[in-house]
């Protein structure tokens, strides 16, 4: 920039652009007018609106997860802050590459207590990864690409900028750094001793966890290669954010369950386990056991080494990239492993997946009725049916998920995305952004009817920004999840004497309604047989379009 003068809105948008930058997700407010002003007059950025701010932050989390980008957010100072920090912390758990921003008021009466101002940088700090309030436009330039490069360095996630108005709105000709290629390790140390160790056991006998935080595109097919060299099943993470392995492979078989109880029986079935990323072993509700048995031989590869021993002692733990060890690991195991017992691997994968398919699709076929209400399983089956592998799926239905999750056909790279942070709301918003992030391109998003109302304002900006999201509501009229918690628990009252603050009909949702106030058309279904023709012909329509089906609730109600 030399020594020309720049407005500060100006010299931030210089580096969005130069990071690559293409949609700021946001809704504005008087703290954030200088960046809006600029915007006016710099038409190659796009403004993604959301009208509430965890709605915003939802947007741009699926959008990041979609793209393997960093997304940009601009949030209104305090209180949008404040209305954004439960889907900031979902992002903080998935691990989403984001650079959050909110706007402060001018520091020159920052003593007065101006309306709105607070000490951003403590907000925000439960749920980020670093913050910081500049103090002259002279920081702001080092600031922005500090944030960009802390949040996707492992292990990545959410950081958060306050940006005074004044700063901002100041001119001057601050020294901006050019961005940086940074590139980590690629190959992690002790390959060829990974390699050994695992030939040590037989085929079948070695499971494989595609875990959690592994943001290298394609990383399916190196994993699909040791895969099909060791005879190995592959499970997800217990609670994933997205599909890190193609659900279409003959190894695949679904995501680990969510007590540390379920895991334990699981990897207990095998002798060896080849973990893959960090975080993937969450229990939701506590039972008295480890999740690894001691007597299975564990070993790990990661990008973060803190993931390295940090809830479990690995006899080798592996630092690098993942996808590049393990392209490294498979070239070591094809030294030592023929062909023909590749094939064979791969066909006693096959027969055995086909199997779980069966019984399955057997369950689903039990569960038919004609009844007003649908069951679950049955609703999963006949959304998903009509979709060509690799339809992009955001799912937030609770009541659904065991099923959508193993039906669900994904081809390779991210084409599944769920609700790892947990926070109610993320689904919606994250189906616009994950739309953005695929040039527009349809998206099909489950959602319970209690998840619904925690970010229906992502509605309005479906239609806003044009893009084909179908939302199916899942409709149980109950908080599902909790009641069947509650039931699983013989000490509690509501065995015998019901629930509390968990059934939605007093009034009921009218969701076709609330979709078509907010110019989104509606579907109600009113037997599963209506099901698959009313999403082919939402996906045809290339508009957003609401489809509410009735299922059944907690004993069959």
């Amino acid at each position: 920039m030399g020594t020309q003068k720049t407005r500060g809105a100006e010299i931030l948008l210089e580096i969005l652009r130069s990071e690559g930058t293409r949609y700021i997700f946001g809704n504005p407010g008087t703290t954030e007018l200088p960046l809006i002003d600029a915007l006016i007059v710099n038409p190659d950025f796009r403004y993604i609106w959301g009208l509430q701010e965890a709605t915003v932050v939802s947007m741009a989390d699926g959008y990041s997860q979609a793209s393997g980008k960093p997304a940009f957010v601009n949030l209104h100072t305090s209180g949008g802050l404040g209305h954004g920090m439960g889907a900031i912390m979902n992002a903080k758990i998935a691990r989403v590459p984001m650079v959050i921003t909110a706007g402060q008021q001018d520091l020159r009466h920052i003593l007065a207590d101006p309306l709105l101002a607070a000490d951003l940088v403590q907000i925000a700090a439960p749920a980020a990864k670093w913050c910081f309030e500049p103090n002259s436009l002279d920081d702001l330039p080092l600031i922005l690409r500090r944030a960009f490069h802390s949040s996707v360095t492992p292990p990545r996630g959410p950081v958060f900028l306050s940006l005074p108005m004044n700063i901002l709105d100041e001119v001057g000709s601050p020294r901006v750094l050019p961005p940086s290629r940074i590139e980590l390790s690629s190959v992690g140390v002790g390959v060829k001793e990974l390699a050994a160790g695992l030939l040590k056991f037989d085929r079948f006998r070695t499971v494989i966890l595609a875990g959690n935080d592994i943001a290298e595109l394609g990383l399916g097919k190196a994993a699909a290669r040791v895969a099909q060299l060791l005879g190995a099943p592959v499970y997800g993470a217990s609670w994933p954010s997205v599909n890190n392995y193609p659900s279409i492979d003959p190894f695949w078989r679904g995501s680990l369950p969510t007590t540390a109880k379920g895991i334990s029986e699981i990897l207990g079935r095998y002798d060896c386990l080849l973990a893959l990323g960090g975080k993937s072993l969450i229990s939701i509700v506590y039972t008295m056991r480890d999740p690894i048995p001691e007597s299975i031989e564990f070993y790990h590869i990661s990008e973060d080494a803190n993931d390295l021993g940090y809830n479990d002692a690995p006899k080798l733990g592996i630092f690098g990239k993942v996808r590049a060890t393990l392209e490294a690991l498979a070239d070591e195991l094809e030294l030592k492993v023929s062909s023909a017992a590749v094939k064979q691997n791969v066909e006693i994968a096959q027969k055995e997946k086909e199997a779980i398919w069966r019984t399955l699709m057997d369950q689903a076929d039990a569960a038919v009725d004609d009844g007003d209400k649908i069951a679950p399983i049955v609703a999963a089956r006949e959304v998903l049916r009509p979709l060509p592998d690799g339809f992009l799926l955001v799912d937030e239905a609770l009541c659904a998920n065991p099923f959508t999750q193993p039906m669900h056909r994904s081809s390779g790279g991210r084409q599944y995305f769920h609700n790892r942070g947990g926070g109610l709301g993320w689904g919606m918003p994250a189906a616009v952004g994950v739309s953005l992030a695929r040039d527009h391109a349809p998206v099909l998003c489950l959602i319970g009817d209690g998840s619904a109302m925690y970010s229906p304002q992502a509605l309005w900006s479906a239609v806003h920004e044009n893009v084909p999201v179908i939302y199916v509501v899942f409709n149980n009229l109950e908080y599902g999840i909790l009641k069947n918690f509650m039931v699983n628990q013989p000490q509690y009252n509501s065995n015998q004497h019901g629930f509390l603050a968990m059934d939605l009909c007093q009034p009921t949702v009218d969701f076709p309604s609330l979709a078509k106030s907010m110019g989104v058309e509606a579907t109600v279904v009113s037997s599963y047989k209506e099901i698959s023709g009313a999403v082919e012909a939402a996906i045809k329509a290339g508009k957003p379009h609401l489809i509410e089906i009735p299922v059944k609730g907690i004993g069959g109600r």
